[in-house]
């Protein structure tokens, strides 16, 4: 997976899908799309300055269409918000040639203990706090 573009709470990735991504029915395999909601949603959260994201409560993936070997999977993500207990998550999955729907998924963290690390570099108007 390669990032494309980050910026405050969005996150932009492609990746190539190979043999290994795939079920026995050669296409993608569902595991692999709901591993990259995590990792997208989990993304999404840092883009925000988190350095720790927190833990999951909560993933859903709707499987909308299927993309096969040597496709390019588009992926976009937002941390739609970031409260003081738990971050929402959307992630969307296209196919890069066609502009195909692949996924759709929500990814819930529970961020509290996540808050507090001394790494984390929110910003509120351009301003570290």
């Amino acid at each position: 997976m390669t990032i494309t573009n980050a910026t405050d709470g969005k996150i932009s990735a492609e990746m190539l899908i190979q043999a290994h991504h795939l079920n026995r029915l050669e296409s993608l395999h569902g595991g692999v799309i709901a591993s990259l909601v995590d990792v997208c949603g989990s993304l999404a959260i840092a883009s925000k300055g988190m350095h720790h994201t927190g833990v999951s409560t909560d993933l859903n993936v709707s499987y909308v269409g299927s993309a096969e070997n040597g496709d390019i999977l588009l992926m976009n993500a937002e941390c739609v918000k970031l409260g003081k207990t738990l971050a929402f998550t959307t992630v969307e999955m296209h196919n890069k040639d066609n502009g195909k729907l692949i996924a759709q998924g929500r990814h819930t963290k529970f961020v509290v203990i996540a808050h507090t690390d001394p790494n984390n570099e929110l910003k509120i108007g351009g301003s570290k706090i």
